[in-house]
Parts: structure tokens; sequence; C-alpha cells
């Protein structure tokens, strides 16, 4: 029988440890607990029992036969709809590739784009796979699988080997959903050192039409709220020379609004986004388009949705090769709020993206003061939200120092709560009951269920939930109800059980 302390990195994989020494079971997306539980007999027969999810968990499989020379049968057992999807079969594929086509030299496996990791020698592999049988029991039930398997003794065929831990390292780029992301901020700094955290974290590099690389996000919209620009909160505790170049800095702020959004711009300057937006020519005329369109929209019609202007000019934009990165700002007042929605083809996050939000901000406010509304949102879209490379050690430390390995209590605050409401859990009658109640305090709507995951289920379904932590935290709580209703236990929400 196998010791906990002789695996690799045991607690952080989902195994069973048996009874065998010479049987390996791989359970390929079933439950390795679930699967023992169903056929005893299992631990009996197998020294270890375990899941393959991904083409990573080869890397596991190969690490624990070389701790354990005695294993000389692996059973794959890819059984059942979860094994047999596009996800099911990436570990299962490279497995079977490998001792078919064994491995090379540069630690690649034939037939696959798949690499060992560093670490794993390709010349112990080779006599592991020579001495270990993978015999494939994926078409057979759980039960007829276990009355396949051969546990005949055999002697272990090579001293253990402890292939070295691979040093960690954060990906370049962690897997995302590509294309549209959302930050929300309770005001400019805030909302844009998530999105630059978002940036570093999930960014793709790739050129530009200048040479340098950078770090790219497709469609990042970052939401800001409830910061009056007359007095916003810029930080205290940045090196001046990073205030410099993010211009977190008042002074700058300043000269960048009345430099760049007011309608003259400035001698030896083609344009800037103020004398696109207040001084917009076409055939000769000059037009004031917060003047003439979004000002006189909203005066005709506070419910219009005609207050949009763009800043391309087609005679002279479509063949510059500086054309305006602000494309377009729209206008659109809510129960007497006004919110101005932004579009950026091209955004240089880092250097320039806190300038061109205040002044936005700003001019929102203007615009809100002359029309008796008060200040909304600034939704700003940046298409292509970029940091080039020359910028990625700053924002690497900013985003360190500001998330990654900050205390959470000092991240998140009340100001941090779900738009959408909060619910209030109770277990009555057999049943889990939530109540959605409102950021006024009002019952929207209410849900009951028997189990935390129908009611999971039904919540994503609904989209009743907008943040993630909010999610975290409800789903903690409702798998704390379950446990409560299922042992006759009292709930109440936020409290631990009385165990």
């Amino acid at each position: 029988m196998f010791k906990s302390d002789e695996l690799y990195e045991f607690g952080k994989f989902k195994v069973h440890l048996g009874k065998g020494d010479t049987v390996g079971f791989c359970t390929v997306w079933n439950e390795a607990e679930a699967a023992v539980k169903r056929a005893p007999k299992l631990d009996e027969i197998a020294a270890i029992v375990g899941t393959l999810y991904s083409r990573h968990g080869v890397n596991v499989i190969l690490r624990n036969l070389a701790r354990k020379p005695s294993l000389r049968r692996l059973y794959l057992w890819g059984f059942g709809t979860l094994s047999q999807t596009k996800y099911g079969v990436m570990g299962t594929d490279v497995l079977r590739a490998l001792w078919k086509n064994g491995v090379g030299d540069d630690r690649v496996i034939p037939g696959t784009s798949f690499k060992l990791e560093p670490g794993i020698a390709p010349e112990v592999v080779r006599v592991i796979i020579e001495n270990v049988e993978l015999i494939d029991v994926s078409a057979s039930s759980l039960e007829e699988a276990v009355e396949k398997i051969d546990a005949t003794p055999k002697p272990p065929y090579m001293e253990p080997v402890d292939f070295p831990t691979p040093p960690q390292k954060n990906p370049e780029k962690y897997p995302s959903e590509e294309v549209g992301f959302l930050t929300r901020g309770t005001g400019i700094i805030d909302a844009w050192k998530k999105l630059v955290s978002r940036i570093m974290a999930y960014g793709t590099v790739k050129g530009t039409q200048y040479g340098a690389q950078q770090k790219e996000l497709v469609s990042a919209t970052w939401v800001i709220q409830g910061e009056d620009p007359d007095s916003v909160l810029l930080p205290t505790d940045w090196p001046d020379n990073l205030c410099a170049v993010t211009g977190a800095a008042k002074e700058m702020l300043e000269e960048y609004f009345h430099t760049n959004f007011v309608p003259e711009a400035p001698v030896g300057v083609k344009y800037t986004y103020g004398n696109r937006l207040m001084a917009y020519e076409i055939g000769g005329v000059k037009y004031n388009m917060i003047e003439d369109v979004i000002l006189r929209s909203l005066r005709s019609s506070p419910d219009s949705r005609r207050a949009a202007v763009t800043t391309f000019v087609p005679a002279t934009d479509k063949d510059s090769s500086e054309p305006p990165c602000l494309t377009q700002i729209q206008c659109l007042q809510s129960g007497g709020t006004l919110h101005l929605l932004a579009i950026f083809r091209s955004h240089d996050i880092f250097k320039g993206a806190i300038a061109n939000a205040y002044a936005l901000r700003r001019l929102q406010k203007e615009i809100a003061t002359e029309l008796g509304f008060a200040l909304g949102a600034l939704k700003i879209t940046s298409e292509s939200a970029h940091i080039y490379e020359n910028d990625w050690e700053n924002a690497r430390r900013l985003v360190d120092c500001a998330f990654w390995s900050r205390d959470p209590s000092l991240v998140f605050s009340a100001d941090d709560a779900d738009p959408r409401g909060n619910f209030v859990i109770t277990v009555e009658d057999g049943a889990i009951k939530m109540t959605l109640m409102g950021p006024d305090g009002a019952v929207i709507y209410g849900l009951s269920g028997k189990s935390a995951r129908f009611l999971q289920r039904k919540l994503g379904q609904l989209g009743l939930i907008s943040d993630i932590g909010h999610a975290v935290d409800i789903g903690m709580e409702l798998q704390k109800a379950q446990i409560a209703m299922e042992r006759g236990m009292v709930y109440t929400q936020d409290r631990p059980l009385p165990f």
C-alpha cells in the first residue's frame, strides 16, 4: 500500500490510495472516490485511483510512475459523457499517444503538440512506457472494467526516480473569454487599475505597426461611477515617476483637459479630440458637435438616442496613419441621470487612459450641469486595450501591489456591492429560500429549491448576480444552507454552522 508522502503533491490532486501495489486506475473525468464507493473491489486491487482532467495530468501520472516503479499496469477508464467531450479526451489522447509514439528528446510527444514539463527526463519516460502496460477499458462499465483488472504481482523494473519539480512561473497569458471584458470602479484610478490587471493577466502578446510588442485585450469596457471630476481621487503612495508616466497627477490632468478638450488645436497639431468634437469641419464649415448634436438632441428630448457624435472625418482620416483613437461619444439620460459612453478604437491604457477618462468625465459633468441632470456613469469601451512592452514591468509591479499580493480586505469595500442587489437566504419548510433585495432594500424576486445545486443553476440561468465575489459568497451560503437543512441544524446567513 502506498503512503501519501511517497506521491507527487498528494494533497493537490484528487486520488484515492488503495491496498494494491501494481495497479493504477485512471478514471478520466469521473470522481475517484465515487468510483471506489461504487466498486469497492477497486480499493482492494488498485494501489492508486486518480482522475485525469487535462493534458497537464499526464505529467503528474509520469511523476508518480517514476516514484513508484512497482506500478506495472495503468488502466484507463474513460467511460461516460464527460470523459468523451473535447475536454475529456484531451488528457487521454496525449496519454495514448505517449504509449504509442514515445517521447522525443525535446520532451514533445509525437503526434501531439504537448510537451512534458521541464525536469521530466525523456530517457526515464521511455523506460516507464516500456515496462508499464497501458490498458484501455473505456468501453466498459465500471463494474466490467474492474473485473478486467489483472493485479498479478510483478517486481519493480527500476529504482525510484524523483523528477525535479519545475519552477512555478506566471503564464504570459491566462486563458480567458478572449473578446469582451468588463470592469467597474468607484473612480477613475480604481477602474483603471482593475483594467491594467486584466490586461497583464489576460492580454495577448502581439506586435504593433511601430515595431514594439504589446499586451492587448480585445474590447474591454470599464465603467466609472460615483466620482466627481472636481475631486478625483488620485494616488498618494505611488512613486513620482509612475504618476508622471500614467498621468495620475492633478496638474497633468488639468493641462491635458485644457489642451485637448477645447475647440482650438495647438499650433503644429493636426487636431485634438476637442477640436474634432467642437470644431468639426465639413465643407469649410465648422460645427460644435457638443452643442449642435448632444445638447440640442437632449434639450429637444431628454430620452433622445441621437446625442451621439464621432471624431472621424472620412475625407481626412481614411488614408491617415494617425486617425483619432477616440472615435465616438454618446450621452444617454436615464431617470434624470446623464451617462456618457465613449469608444476608443485603440487605447494606450498605461500612458494615456487616465487622462482620457478624466477629460471625458469633465466633459460629461459640463453637459450634465448644462442640462440639469445628475452625473451618471462614464462607460469607456477600449476596443484595443493595450499596454506597450516598455511599460510591462511598471504595470506588473503596480497590479501585484494593488491586487495579487494584497490582502483582499484592503482591495474591496462596501462600495463594491453588487449593483443588482443582495440575497437573503433562509431555510424554511424543507427548502432553501432566496429573496433578492434591491440596493434600496425593496424585495424584487424570490426563489426556492430543495438543493444548493438547483439554486446555483437557476441563478446562473437568470443572471441575477453581476459580481464574482458576490457569486462565490452566495455559493458558500447555499451549501451551508443545504447542510443545515439535511442535518436539522439552524441556518443563519453569514454565521458559522452550529456543529
